[in-house]
């Protein structure tokens, strides 16, 4: 495997590194030779009336997509609303920061805040592509302006009438014009840009002044922010602010819904697009569970079938909100509340089958706390209240874990999904007991923290682990279906063990997605991201060459990537056939698409990772002559195999699978490669033959086009026979042997007269893999039906004939 590997690296950089080294070498000034360009002409003047009507059709084009848009016009309208809106915001946040709010009321206007920079966001996207689509309308007319004009003053000195004259000189205008237009909306589309861009830095600006707020010390959990529950209290109510910020009103958050939904544009439709693959891959696979048997004992398969045949519904809303979520991230808090409590509804239906009987009601619970722990945002509450708000919410989780492990000692050893609630239960337990005192003694701070942990926490635990269920449930079933409608056999040791590769692969990946969104519900993902950015941006020096450990880390990953996918593909596409629904791809095929896309996408990922590192490929000019040289000397004989595996592959003279006979050996190919192709005899051993040898060399494919042979047996029988009946005995015995094939039909011939028998020949097609055992089959039955019928088989029989010489030699022999 790994010399295999070697040898492909070092193909790959013999191949690569000289082409992109000439690239990197070749003189720039052939794309500035103006020679090369074609310059405008003039219209000749036979054909003025006909090119008049074509450019007036594409001048009346060109005027209706430069034409104002609307929604560019509703922008420049709105702008100025938008404008004084966030002003108004910016002044309630002053006043809200005064008032010292909680942490949750801050994060809950920096999702409110950063809707407003996702709205700005949109209006230039839309004003960025109004932008370029002019650009191209201006480079498209810019040629026919200029012809325009040569035309009009070729045509001024020819003698033709006015009227084509003057409408000539009106189309040239008619082009300028346009021109002039499409520079004053570039103007104008800046300008706007520039406003909304000058909004997205106050935007900013808030943002910034927030994220700093959350992160001073009067947000550390251990920060006394209030006084203990037995003492007055004379802090400043946050109720006392002229407007309660902290909390959008529902009517707010509907209409900021809105909005964001007018903003989506391309990412609905690029939403829209995954989701149609999404529901029919789903269904694909569910057709293939219920159309191929589930073979052995496999647990994890036949869960994946009882998800996909009897959950499809709760399984595909779920994973449209998980898409959802990934493709719209900065939506307004209303819908990123709405979407989660569906998103924990489906993934209860999902998990609560699996759980223990004890536990099947704890989903139930976790979207009751979430549903109570979400309504702080809608509710406006003073310090006093959200204190108590805090003791109930805790007390009311206490409450949960007691009704639920009472009976803890007989539910410790559960199934996995229960074993996570059941191990983590005294830490919860502790947790919410913390919270309770740290409430009361007025660390409301650490009260929050713990609170949110505790309930978030799990939901998003829960969320997870149904996101696993059904990424295994996918992946599973696609194995299933790639497994069963492959030509060729499958060993059920070896799928099973593919798919407890794939299992624990799905598993490390959700758990990286879910530790990403559980440090980021923390705050905790963008410091440990700056941190370690610092670090892997530490330049070094060795030599010329100046690198950090993320241009190394990166140039590792990217190789590594290129590597997995193209396992992947080897994986799914190679093979002797392929069938993708109603496509099916010729034999051979396959391996061929295979062989391209994966040298592709190793070629470019290793072009990449190079530029990554930031080596200058130029420099490689030297490496690409002694690469050159090695292969005209010392490696035209492996450079040569490579060629001749590439025309294996595609011309397709043999295939894996076939039964070819090279060099008086004889076997079944099982697989070709880029330098040898490995041939497995029938005495077990495996033949290592270099590519040229199959390329350049007499080779026998018993089974290209078809995998059937004929067989020959010869016979002979006794002059004393029939033959006319021993044609018929012979054809009767063919016909009764259910492994002999009837097309091409079976032949019984007469032969020759031989020296004491008569020769016949008996000619049948059989599959290869049969022919054997056919011939062998057929000899004993052609021999008892001659013994049954007295049709003798003779012996080669001689007469010997002695001289007197030889018998007076043979009596004295006798005396002695």
């Amino acid at each position: 495997m790994s010399r295999t590997l070697n040898l492909h690296i070092i193909i790959l950089i013999a191949l690569i590194i000289p082409s992109v080294a000439f690239s990197q070498t070749r003189p720039v000034t052939i794309t500035n030779d103006s020679a090369l360009v074609k310059q405008p002409v003039a219209i000749a003047v036979i054909d003025i009336i006909d090119k008049l009507t074509t450019a007036n059709a594409e001048l009346k084009e060109i005027e209706e997509k430069i034409a104002l848009k609307n929604k560019i016009t509703a922008i420049d309208s709105l702008l100025p609303q938008y404008v004084t809106f966030i002003e108004q915001r910016k002044l309630l946040e002053q006043n809200f920061i005064i008032a010292n709010p909680n942490r949750q009321k801050i994060d809950n206007l920096l999702i409110q805040w950063l809707g407003y920079r996702v709205h700005l966001e949109s209006w230039q996207a839309s004003i960025n592509d109004s932008e370029i689509s002019n650009e191209i309308l201006r480079d498209r007319i810019a040629d026919s302006e200029i012809i325009w004009k040569l035309t009009y003053e070729n045509a001024a000195e020819e003698d033709i009438p006015y009227e084509i004259l003057n409408s000539t000189k009106k189309l040239w205008n008619d082009y300028k014009r346009i021109n002039t237009v499409i520079k004053d909306e570039k103007n104008k589309f800046l300008n706007l840009e520039n406003k909304i861009n000058n909004q997205v830095i106050v935007i900013d600006s808030v943002i910034d002044e927030l994220n700093s707020l959350k992160n001073s010390d009067v947000y550390d959990i251990f920060y006394l922010r209030h006084l203990p529950f037995w003492e007055k209290s004379t802090e400043q109510s946050i109720s006392n602010t002229p407007k309660k910020v902290g909390v959008e009103s529902m009517s707010e958050n509907v209409s900021s819904t809105i909005r964001y939904v007018e903003s989506l544009g391309n990412a609905l439709y690029l939403f829209l697009t995954t989701l149609i693959f999404l529901i029919v891959g789903l269904f694909l696979i569910k057709r293939s569970f219920l159309k191929y048997p589930i073979e052995g004992s496999n647990e994890n398969l036949l869960k994946a079938k009882e998800i996909t045949v009897n959950r499809t519904v709760w399984g595909l809303l779920f994973l449209t909100l998980i898409l959802l979520r990934l493709f719209f991230p900065n939506t307004p808090k209303l819908f990123q509340d709405v979407l989660v409590l569906f998103m924990l509804t489906c993934a209860t239906a999902l998990v609560r089958p699996y759980l223990n009987i004890k536990f099947k009601n704890i989903p139930y619970f976790f979207i009751l706390v979430l549903f109570l722990d979400l309504a702080k945002t809608y509710i406006w509450l003073s310090s006093f209240e959200y204190r108590l708000y805090l003791l109930f919410e805790a007390f009311l989780i206490l409450w949960i874990l007691m009704y639920l492990t009472y009976s803890y000692r007989k539910t410790r050893n559960s199934k996995f999904v229960d074993s996570i609630f059941i191990r983590f239960i005294p830490f919860v337990y502790i947790l919410v007991i913390v919270s309770l005192i740290s409430n009361i003694l007025g660390y409301t701070n650490l009260t929050d923290f713990i609170i949110k942990l505790c309930i978030q926490g799990g939901d998003l635990t829960l969320i997870f682990y149904a996101l696993f269920l059904m990424l295994n449930t996918m992946v599973l079933g696609f194995m299933h279906y790639h497994f069963n409608t492959r030509s060729t056999q499958f060993n059920l040791d070896n799928k099973l063990a593919i798919d407890l590769k794939l299992q624990r692969y799905i598993k490390a990946f959700t758990l990286l997605l879910w530790l990403f969104y559980f440090l980021n519900l923390f705050d905790i993902y963008r410091p440990l991201i700056a941190f370690f950015t610092d670090i892997f941006s530490e330049p070094f020096k060795v030599g010329d060459i100046t690198f950090t450990l993320g241009m190394v880390l990166m140039f590792v990953t990217i190789l590594a990537i290129s590597y997995l996918i193209t396992s992947i593909i080897s994986f799914l596409l190679d093979g002797n056939e392929l069938k993708i629904f109603f496509i099916q791809l010729p034999k051979g095929v396959p391996a061929a698409i295979s062989l391209v896309i994966r040298y592709f996408i190793l070629a470019f990922g290793f072009v990449l990772a190079l530029s990554v590192l930031g080596i200058d490929l130029s420099k490689f000019n030297l490496l690409a002559g002694a690469l050159g040289l090695g292969i005209g000397f010392g490696l035209q004989t492996i450079v040569s195999n490579f060629i001749s595996g590439i025309i294996l592959i595609f011309e397709r003279p043999i295939l894996t699978g076939d039964v070819v006979e090279v060099n008086n050996l004889i076997g079944t190919v099982s697989k070709i490669g880029v330098r040898a192709s490995r041939i497995s005899t029938y005495e077990g051993a495996e033949v290592v033959v270099p590519n040229n040898n199959l390329i350049s060399k007499d080779l026998i494919n018993w089974t290209l086009s078809d995998n059937i042979k004929r067989v020959e047996i010869l016979i002979g029988v006794s002059y004393d026979s029939n033959p006319s009946e021993v044609l018929k005995v012979l054809l009767n015995v063919v016909n009764e042997n259910k492994e002999i094939l009837q097309v091409p039909p079976p032949k019984a011939l007469f032969d020759a007269f031989g020296e004491s028998t008569l020769k016949f020949r008996l000619l049948f097609w059989v599959h290869f893999q049969n022919g054997i055992q056919a011939k062998s089959d057929v000899s004993i039955a052609v021999y008892a039906k001659f013994s049954e019928l007295g049709i003798k088989i003779p012996v080669p029989q001689r007469e010997i004939y002695l001289s007197q010489d030889d018998d007076s030699s043979k009596e004295n022999l006798s005396n002695n």
